[in-house]
């Protein structure tokens, strides 16, 4: 599989500046069991190729036989009914039979171009499952990530309400909160515990598939970075010529099928004609007790131009051409229907990107301006201007802001990784490519 490697395109995933992901593409690479299934249906159509050519070689064989034939006990031969007494025979007949069907007009020719066809679709199914299989393990990683700072922050959250709540129970002792205070508290303390439980299975999924993907029979735990060293692409462009959906997987995948169907409808189309086959047989055939069976006398030599043609086959070739051609058609019907659905992938992909990136732009004023909040919030403290629940009360919303935050950066992470799958695979940062 060294030479499917290209495949996985390493320089752009590397400017995720990730070596850990790296190193997860490459291990998904050694040991995915999709991407060997996958290999393995390429080197069965290679196979399927070259038997179709065999097909357009001559076939030489070889078939000895010995037999003996009885007859009743006198036989008469010939006009004159000459008498032949107690016959019996023994015969050795050692040939090479060799045959040719003469391809006059091209149909054997046609399947195996067919077959080339149909091996090309399946070199572009395997590309799909590489760009599919690094797209999923990069979104799952940084999902994973996403779910370990998130998990953080809730858990600063949950102590930020325990600490509320012991205020508000004090306060109400003194007479300055009330019982429904204090149950405000208890449901937002249990609703956050409801979340960490969530988020803590979320993560161990996304552990499992990443395993999966991994081809880790162990399911051995997810080695991963940390948040704060996720690096973002910047070089998103604004627009995307709808040129690259050529090379999309899919697409080149139903122009070889056009080819495919097109082949396979000439063919059926020439089986209506005769053929013609060559058929000759060359070797020795000897009698009594085979003494004289390799000697020139017991020679034997013999060539045949057999052709034939189908008077009448309950239109059987005739409905087949018909089908063929259906075929084709619908095939050049799906390279449309591909063309067109790959445009609106990649403008919807694009789209999003754009619109992920822009959130993550307001995000991060969002929490800039929480952030400043909380740190006259702090000053006010010091100075005796704002108690001690007043602040937690900014703590809790400067989390939730950076929450808002994480979950944009992710996101937009997340977009360009399906933007790169919706372009086929292509380096959209890289402006040649475009």
């Amino acid at each position: 599989m060294q030479d499917k490697r290209q495949y996985l395109n390493l320089p752009f995933w590397e400017k995720f500046n990730d070596e850990i992901l790296i190193n997860n593409i490459i291990k998904a690479y050694e040991n995915n069991p999709d991407l060997k299934i996958a290999d393995t249906k390429i080197k069965e159509s290679e196979k399927i190729v070259k038997l179709s050519l065999a097909e357009e070689l001559p076939h030489i064989n070889f078939e000895g036989m010995l037999g003996r034939t009885f007859a009743s006990s006198d036989m008469l031969r010939g006009k004159n009914n000459f008498m032949i007494y107690n016959y019996s025979q023994t015969r050795f007949l050692l040939p090479l039979t060799a045959s040719y069907e003469i391809d006059i007009w091209g149909k054997n020719r046609l399947k195996t171009k067919s077959f080339k066809e149909s091996e090309k679709m399946l070199k572009e199914d395997e590309r799909a499952v590489y760009i599919a299989l690094t797209s999923a393990i990069a979104a799952d990683y940084f999902n994973l990530i996403k779910t370990d700072k998130t998990l953080e922050l809730q858990k600063e959250l949950l102590e930020l309400n325990k600490k509320l709540l012991n205020i508000t129970k004090t306060k109400e002792k003194n007479g300055l909160a009330t019982i429904d205070n204090i149950l405000e508290i208890e449901n937002k303390t249990a609703q956050n515990e409801l979340i960490i439980n969530n988020l803590e299975a979320k993560k161990e999924i996304f552990e499992n598939q990443l395993d999966y993907l991994l081809g880790d029979k162990l399911f051995s735990k997810i080695e991963r970075n940390t948040y704060d060293n996720v690096t973002i692409l910047n070089e998103v462009p604004d627009e995307i010529n709808s040129s690259i959906i050529i090379n999309r997987p899919d697409v080149k995948s139903s122009a070889y099928n056009i080819l495919r169907a097109n082949y396979e409808a000439k063919s059926a189309k020439r089986d209506i004609l005769p053929s013609f086959t060559i058929m000759g047989t060359l070797g020795f055939n000897g009698y009594s007790h085979g003494t004289h069976l390799f000697s020139p006398n017991s020679g034997l030599a013999d060539l045949w131009i057999i052709p034939n043609f189908d008077i009448f086959d309950g239109g059987k070739k005739y409905h087949l051409m018909k089908l063929k051609k259906l075929e084709y058609k619908r095939a050049q019907e799906e390279y449309e229907k591909a063309v067109l659905s790959s445009i609106q992938e990649v403008n919807d992909a694009l789209a999003i990107t754009k619109k992920e990136k822009n959130n993550l732009k307001i995000s991060s004023k969002i929490l800039e301006i929480q952030s400043q909040k909380l740190r006259l919030k702090e000053i006010n403290k010091i100075y005796g201007l704002a108690d001690e629940l007043d602040y937690i009360l900014y703590q809790q919303a400067q989390i939730l802001s950076q929450q808002k935050l994480i979950d944009d950066k992710i996101n937009y992470v997340i977009s360009t990784i399906n933007l790169y799958k919706s372009v086929g695979g292509v380096d959209f940062t890289n402006k040649e490519n475009l």
